[in-house]
């Protein structure tokens, strides 16, 4: 996935803030889960199996956190 494509991910969550869409990114061994928090406003990058929640301001540091996990995942993958 492109950082373009992420990014346009992220507006997409801001358009529909009023409502609650979580995206699930899956690694070997991470499940990430993304959502936007409107009473926090900001996005939230939460580890499932550990429970640590990042949340990011804006939607350029969010794409660039989540394009480094979707990286990790997609190397992993074809190696």
């Amino acid at each position: 996935m492109t950082i373009i494509k992420i990014k346009e991910m992220l507006e997409i969550l801001l358009q529909y803030e009023d409502s609650e869409i979580i995206h699930t990114i899956c690694r070997e061994n991470n499940t990430f889960s993304l959502s936007y928090s409107k009473e926090l406003k900001n996005f939230q990058v939460k580890n499932i199996e550990t429970g640590h929640i990042e949340h990011f301001p804006d939607v350029e540091a969010t794409s660039l956190a989540l394009y480094r996990i979707i990286s990790t995942v997609e190397k992993e993958v074809i190696e």
